[in-house]
């Protein structure tokens, strides 16, 4: 980790806001962010509508493959290329550990944010729309009249997700030495022990991803931001012709970058099957250890999440626009500022026991998982009409029956998402829990991150490969279950 040169227990002060290090900061983190939104959308854009709406060859394979990147955390890819650096040097001429390198690094972890907006957008698209559209004037004028202008809410919240996860992000400019404000905020908390200017430099942080989010609930207003029931009806397909060649390459060049390459490099330098074997008897007890954590902050999460968007969604009040709000907040703290809050508000005397056991990492992933829960299981609600509840009351005055019964049971497959998305961020997190972890207690990415930075690259590897393989088998476990929720909803 790249440490910044010490400057004293109370070198900030408000004009260091506005002095030539932080306007350096900022360049890196608003270049970092952009960066990696114009390549997600050169990405992300075009995989969408081949995905959605074309015959393009093993469409359905693409399909399945294309959300994994998502799966793996970030620092898990710039572990990969850093390991990759001289190969890159040589036949791309880009420095990895630079700013361009981590933006390329977190393309290929957020694009899928963009591809998975896009495909929603284009779903809920009324097919009469194009298809009066193809009669008159073609398939490309549909295409740039039509498909995209209606999609483009979607697109840009998808542009939206990807510009806050990189601009908060720790792991991949910390392992590829960029200084951003979470890498900036770490140093100045961790290693200075300076709070008042780890405060400092989370301010404009903060209020810039505040507004993004603020800008992104007015402008998607009441849509859904994936319409879990969209696509139920046949799609207008455009025919690839001589470019379906071209379209195929395309598509499995990027999975190559982002999932295949990943993996290969991960298994070369993991080496035999014993290290593997010595890595399961050494970490078994950070991987349950793990598990554990993330199951409890995912169900937690979950069943918090529940409640605040019945109530965002089934209640008239001015107090709900506020609810809802406050539930935006945690997306825009960066994972290092939750940290941060998380210690000043449980580290005092009369409550330190929360601080001092597994509770603490718990209420972060909780805090880190939570909008997201929400924003799922608020788009699920939309999706149920209102006046089977009032149906229900006529039978019985018990809310816990009328929602057990009927608003859950048709909320399945939203609630099954919301619990996966709050497991998978908590496994992977990394941020908060560097800074709040109990002394003695490991949890993988803790132990990646201590491994990493001792050199211990096979170990590194074959724990990266581990915490690949567990994500993956509980995201296949995850499908079986939401395709029996769905099919059950069906009959």
């Amino acid at each position: 980790m790249m440490l910044a040169p010490f400057w004293g227990q109370n070198a900030y002060h408000l004009g260091t806001l506005f002095d030539e290090r932080h306007f350096g900061l900022a360049k890196n983190s608003l270049e970092l962010a952009v960066g990696t939104i114009c390549l997600s959308l050169v990405i992300g854009i075009p995989l969408a509508f081949l995905l959605s709406r074309t015959n393009l060859w093993a469409k359905n394979l693409f399909k399945t493959l294309y959300l994994i990147p998502i799966l793996i955390p970030p620092y898990i890819h710039a572990i990969v290329w850093s390991h990759l650096d001289s190969w890159i040097s040589q036949f791309l001429s880009l420095d990895i550990h630079s700013l361009y390198g981590a933006i390329s690094v977190l393309t290929l972890a957020y694009f899928p944010f963009v591809t998975l907006m896009t495909i929603s957008g284009i779903k809920s698209i009324d097919r009469n729309l194009e298809e009066a559209s193809l009669i008159h004037h073609g398939p490309w004028k549909t295409l740039r009249g039509i498909t995209l202008p209606l999609a483009l809410p979607h697109i840009l919240s998808g542009a939206l997700f990807v510009f806050i996860f990189s601009i908060i992000d720790f792991g991949v400019p910390d392992i590829l030495r960029v200084n951003v404000y979470p890498v900036e905020i770490f140093i100045q908390f961790g290693a200075l022990y300076d709070e008042r200017a780890a405060a400092m430099l989370s301010f404009p942080l903060i209020t810039i991803t505040l507004i993004l989010v603020m800008l992104q609930k007015w402008y998607m207003g009441g849509r859904s931001y994936v319409n879990l029931t969209a696509g139920s009806g046949k799609d207008i397909t455009y025919h690839l012709g001589i470019i379906n060649p071209l379209a195929f390459t395309f598509c499995l060049i990027v999975f190559s970058l982002s999932v295949l390459i990943p993996v290969v490099v991960l298994v070369k330098k993991a080496g035999s099957l014993s290290n593997y074997i010595r890595v399961l008897n050494t970490s078994i007890d950070q991987i349950t250890y793990s598990l554990i954590l993330a199951v409890l902050g995912g169900l937690l999460a979950l069943f918090l999440g529940f409640f605040m968007s019945y109530i965002i969604e089934r209640t008239k009040s001015k107090v709900v626009i506020c609810l809802e709000l406050v539930s935006l907040i945690p997306f825009a703290i960066p994972a290092i500022t939750l940290g941060i809050g998380l210690i000043k508000v449980w580290n005092r005397p009369t409550i330190d026991f929360v601080f001092r056991c597994p509770l603490i990492i718990i209420l972060g992933y909780i805090a880190h998982s939570i909008s997201f829960t929400i924003r799922i299981i608020c788009s699920g609600i939309k999706q149920i009409n209102p006046h089977l509840e009032e149906a229900g009351f006529l039978g019985t005055s018990s809310w816990t029956k009328v929602v057990g019964k009927i608003v859950m049971a048709l909320l399945t497959p939203s609630l099954l998402v919301g619990f996966f998305i709050a497991f998978i961020l908590s496994l992977g997190e990394l941020g908060t829990t560097l800074l709040v972890i109990p002394p003695g207690r490991e949890t993988i990415p803790i132990k990646i991150y201590n491994l990493m930075h001792y050199g211990a690259d096979q170990m590194v590897a074959a724990l990266c490969l581990i915490l690949v393989g567990i994500t993956l088998a509980f995201s296949a476990i995850f499908l079986g279950f939401y395709k029996r929720a769905k099919m059950f909803l069906r009959c």
